[in-house]
């Protein structure tokens, strides 16, 4: 079982390298094509991020009452059958309709692509949550496994789009197509991979029915909607509060990769911008899974290395903003991806860490429900984020110092997301060692 766990996570490469043939340049395409400003492209990167996040709030609880493995597949199969093939169709869209229509579908594609992706997220999260605590393994180390597979994903299909769009005379349509062949692969690796587990819940949970129908299994006392809110609220530490406070701080920080697009592509020539895909990946791909290791050592070690990464992400942003070069930007884009390495992973491992994984009396497991809450509170942040860094970037444009508005916010959030976290780890709970997890009776993902 735990090897098709496995396997059913790494369908985050595949479904990463479908993402960025289409994302890569579809940020040039809204602006050049379409004539999308920064501010519109802003916004609507803001409703995407928290459509994102708050799309995951009915599947995380629906992941504790069926299932992490059964929400992944109906995640992937969704982006596989639906959303790809939007964003294969905009070149026809486009060419028989106009930019209006064309605008119009290629939102409508983003957004349910970013609704799929939430359905995914709280129950992968889950996932490898449980699969670390069963394993007795740490989950910083996991969540870092899981963002090397993923940024790998992102590298191959950012190396591939700037190929594709290079041997099809700068097509961003035909580039955008391709896109259907990876996510119908990893479509049908879940199911291979995760198929089994879903059908073991199904049957588990049937199990469960008929023993509570026939009277030889009691039933737990029903909690009112408020009992069980107030249940969940008492049942979460306030380390989790900590580090989700930190965590939306640092993501304040962050804005999507079109403003690093918009902002390169003002400097050096576009045919070379999958190289900053390069630069940013490559740094997650070999340091994300040894700093997990490192951050697992101690709590002081994960936050150390927390520190570090703000560290090298106000560099990133400093780069971004003051060198207007292609040194600059493949230097902006290596701190970005050492930043992501420091922090990503281990973040989601320093909020799993508080997270319970037995089963609440009266509600149940709530792992999955706390991961969707928290996407959703995350994605709040980034949709804060994302607004203002298009504002920003148009009133730096106006005052004749192009699109550096958003590196310039997100390195002054990057020094309150470090003076955050060492406030919390002198004087609150995030420089304690986290309560130790009971192992949960249930271990049926």
């Amino acid at each position: 079982m735990k090897k098709g766990q496995g396997q059913g996570v790494q369908q985050q490469l595949l479904v990463s390298f479908a993402t960025l043939l289409h994302d890569t340049y579809l940020p040039l395409f809204l602006s050049e094509e379409l004539g999308m400003s920064n501010t519109k492209m802003g916004n609507l990167h803001a409703l995407l991020h928290f459509l994102e996040r708050s799309g995951g709030v009915l599947s995380g609880r629906l992941t504790d009452v069926l299932s992490p493995a059964r929400m992944v597949i109906i995640g992937t199969g969704m982006t596989a059958l639906v959303c790809k093939p939007l964003f294969a169709l905009c070149g026809s869209v486009f060419a028989k309709l106009g930019v209006a229509a064309c605008i119009t579908w290629v939102t409508c594609a983003k957004i349910l692509d970013r609704l799929t992706k939430g359905v995914r997220e709280a129950p992968s999260k889950a996932l490898v949550g449980e699969l670390a605590h069963s394993c007795g393994d740490s989950a910083a180390a996991a969540y870092s496994v899981r963002q090397v597979l993923a940024t790998l994903g992102m590298l191959l299909g950012s190396v591939s789009a700037g190929t594709a769009f290079q041997l099809t005379s700068r097509s961003y349509t035909a580039t955008f197509a391709l896109s259907v062949v990876p996510a119908l692969a990893g479509f049908g690796l879940v199911l291979t991979a995760l198929g089994p587990d879903a059908k073991a819940a199904d049957v588990a949970r049937r199990q469960r029915g008929n023993l509570l129908n026939s009277g030889e299994m009691k039933e737990e006392e029903r909690l009112t909607l408020a009992q069980k809110a107030r249940a969940l609220a008492t049942a979460l530490p306030a380390g989790y509060w900590q580090a989700l406070a930190t965590t939306s701080l640092l993501f304040l920080a962050r804005f999507d990769v079109a403003f690093i697009t918009v902002r390169a592509s003002q400097v050096m020539d576009r045919a070379q911008l999958p190289m900053l895909t390069l630069f940013s990946m490559l740094p997650v791909i070999l340091l994300a899974a040894p700093v997990g290791v490192r951050a697992k050592a101690s709590t002081r070690a994960r936050n150390t290395v927390l520190l570090l990464g703000c560290l090298v992400g106000f560099a990133g942003d400093i780069c971004f903003a003051f060198i207007p070069s292609s040194l600059g930007m493949a230097l902006g884009s290596t701190c970005v991806g050492v930043h992501m390495a420091m922090t990503q992973g281990v973040l989601f491992g320093m909020l799993a860490s508080y997270i319970p994984a037995a089963p609440i009396p009266g509600v149940g497991r709530i792992a999955g429900t706390v991961w969707s809450l928290t996407d959703l509170a995350l994605g709040l942040a980034l949709a804060q984020s994302n607004t203002l860094a298009g504002r920003l970037c148009d009133w730096t444009a106006r005052q004749g110092m192009g699109a550096t508005g958003c590196f310039l916010g997100g390195a002054l959030m990057m020094g309150c997301t470090a003076a955050a976290l060492l406030l919390f780890a002198v004087w609150g709970e995030l420089g304690k060692d986290p309560p130790p997890r009971p192992k949960s009776a249930d271990q049926n993902l």
